[in-house]
C-alpha cells in the first residue's frame, strides 16, 4: 500500500509539475480574469469569455469569436504601393508573397485589441454586448496600429509556389512543405505533430498571420516569460550552437 501511494504521489507531482511549466492563459499577458471590466454576475473573473463564447459567436473571424471586430478604417499593409504620411518616405515594399488587401482570420481577430482604435473590453456576443459599468478601455501597452506596411508582414501566402530562382521568386526562403523550424535550446519548448514551417508556423494553410509567429494562448513553442519572450513569441532564444533569431533564421535561408 506504501508502494502504491508512494507511485501515486510521484504521478501527481510530474503532473503538477508539467502544468507549472506551462501555465497557458493563466498568468500570461491574455490573462484578463483579474481586471475589474472582465466580471459577469454568471461567470465572474472569466478567463476566456473576453475572446471567445460558446453562442452567437462572429465565425467571420475566428470560430466561437467574442470580442468586437476591429472598428480601424483600414490597415496599410506590409507592401502597400502608398505610404505617404506614415513615416519613412517609402514608395513601395516588395514581396515575391501574395498579400491580403487587408489583414483575415486570426489576424483580424489580434488586431480587434492591437489596433489602437478598438477597446479591449468590447465584447461582440449578442448576449453580453457592451463595455459593462467600465466604459471602453484602451491597452495601455501593445498597440501595434494601423500601419503594417515596416514590421507586420501578415496576410499572406508563404508557399513553395515562391521559393526559387525564377521570376516571382526569392531563393533565400526555405521550402515551408519541407524545411523544419530551427528549435530553440529550451527544455520547455513544446513542439507540435510536425514541425515544418507549413505546419508548426503556418497552421498548414500556408499563410502566414500574426498566430504565425506568436502563440496567444502560451501553449505552444516557447513559453511565456517575462524578461525572455514577454509577446509570447513561438520561436524564442538561441539554437543548440548559442546563435540566436532562430524564428527568422526558420523561415529565411540567410
Amino acid at each position: 500500500m506504501k508502494t502504491l501511494n508512494l507511485l501515486t504521489l510521484t504521478v501527481v507531482t510530474g503532473s503538477l509539475l508539467t502544468l507549472t511549466a506551462r501555465a497557458a492563459i493563466l498568468g500570461s499577458p491574455h490573462d484578463f480574469s483579474g481586471y475589474s471590466w472582465n466580471n459577469n454576475p454568471a461567470d465572474p473573473a472569466t478567463v476566456c469569455s473576453p475572446c471567445h463564447t460558446a453562442h452567437h459567436a462572429d465565425s467571420s473571424v475566428i470560430p466561437l469569436w467574442s470580442h468586437a471586430s476591429s472598428v480601424a478604417p483600414s490597415f496599410f499593409m506590409y507592401n502597400t504601393a502608398n505610404v505617404t504620411g506614415l513615416g519613412d518616405s517609402v514608395t513601395s515594399l516588395q514581396s515575391e508573397a501574395t498579400i491580403s488587401a487587408q489583414p483575415a482570420g486570426p489576424s483580424m481577430a489580434c488586431l480587434s485589441c492591437h489596433d489602437g482604435v478598438t477597446a479591449i473590453n468590447a465584447y461582440g456576443d449578442v448576449g453580453r454586448s457592451g463595455y459593462g459599468n467600465s466604459g471602453p478601455i484602451s491597452l495601455a501597452s501593445a498597440v501595434i496600429g494601423t500601419d503594417l506596411t515596416h514590421s507586420h508582414p501578415i496576410s499572406l501566402t508563404y508557399s513553395p509556389a515562391i521559393v526559387g530562382t525564377g521570376a516571382g521568386q526569392d531563393k533565400w526562403l526555405w521550402n515551408p512543405n519541407t524545411a523544419n523550424v530551427i528549435l530553440p535550446n529550451d527544455p520547455n519548448f513544446v513542439q507540435g505533430n510536425s514541425m515544418t514551417i507549413n505546419n508548426f508556423l503556418l497552421k498548414g494553410q500556408n499563410r502566414l498571420e500574426c498566430t504565425s509567429c506568436h502563440d496567444v494562448h502560451n501553449q505552444e513553442g516557447t513559453p511565456y516569460n517575462i524578461t525572455s519572450n514577454p509577446k509570447l513569441v513561438k520561436i524564442n532564444g538561441v539554437d543548440s550552437s548559442g546563435v540566436g533569431s532562430v524564428l527568422c533564421r526558420s523561415c529565411h535561408n540567410k
